[in-house]
C-alpha cells in the first residue's frame, strides 16, 4: 500500500480514536488492526532518513572519486619521473636502465588506464545517484505537501463539525 493511500485511509477511516494505539490522535494515525500502516509523522521521518542515507551514499561515492583523482595525479607524477629517469639513463648511455624505466612506465600506464576507467565509472555512478536523490527529494516534498494538505482538510472538517454541533446546540436552546 502506498503512503498516499495510507494517508487517504487515515482521513477516510471512520473508526474512533479509541481503536488506535494509546496516545495517538485520529488525525496523526493511520493504523489498521494489523498495525501495518504508518502514521504520517512516522512516514515523514522514514522518508527523511532515506534522503539522508542517499545523501551519505552520494558523498561516499564523491569522496571515492576524489581519492581516485588524487591517486591519478600521484601516478602521473610517477610516470613523469620515470620518463625523466629513462631520458637521463639514455643520455648516460645505460640502455639497461632505460629498458627498466620504460618497462615500469608501461606497467604504470596500464594502472593509470585502469584507474581512469574506475574513476569514470564512479563519476557515472555519482551522476546517477544525484539524479535519484533529486527524484527522491521531489517525491518526499510532494508527500509532505500532500500530507499537510490532508491534515489541513482534516482540521477544516473537524472545525466544520464543531461549528455544526455548536449550531445544533444553539438551535436546541
Amino acid at each position: 500500500m502506498s503512503i498516499v493511500s495510507r494517508i487517504r485511509a487515515l482521513f477516510g477511516h471512520k473508526s474512533s480514536p479509541q481503536k488506535l494505539w494509546p496516545g495517538a490522535s485520529a488525525s496523526d494515525c493511520a493504523r489498521d488492526s494489523s498495525g501495518a500502516q504508518l502514521s504520517v509523522t512516522e512516514a515523514q521521518l522514514k522518508q527523511q532518513a532515506a534522503v539522508q542515507k542517499m545523501r551519505r551514499g552520494v558523498a561516499d561515492v564523491s569522496v571515492s572519486r576524489q581519492r581516485l583523482d588524487l591517486q591519478r595525479a600521484d601516478l602521473q607524477k610517477a610516470l613523469d619521473a620515470l620518463t625523466a629517469q629513462a631520458e637521463r639513463s639514455r643520455l648516460a648511455g645505460d640502455e639497461g636502465a632505460v629498458q627498466t624505466a620504460l618497462g615500469r612506465h608501461h606497467i604504470m600506464g596500464e594502472q593509470m588506464a585502469d584507474l581512469i576507467s574506475q574513476r569514470d565509472a564512479l563519476a557515472e555512478q555519482e551522476t546517477m545517484l544525484i539524479a535519484a536523490l533529486t527524484q527522491l527529494q521531489a517525491r518526499v516534498s510532494g508527500f509532505n505537501v500532500t500530507a499537510e494538505t490532508l491534515k489541513a482538510a482534516h482540521t477544516s472538517a473537524d472545525a466544520h463539525q464543531s461549528i455544526a454541533k455548536a449550531l445544533r446546540d444553539f438551535d436546541e436552546n
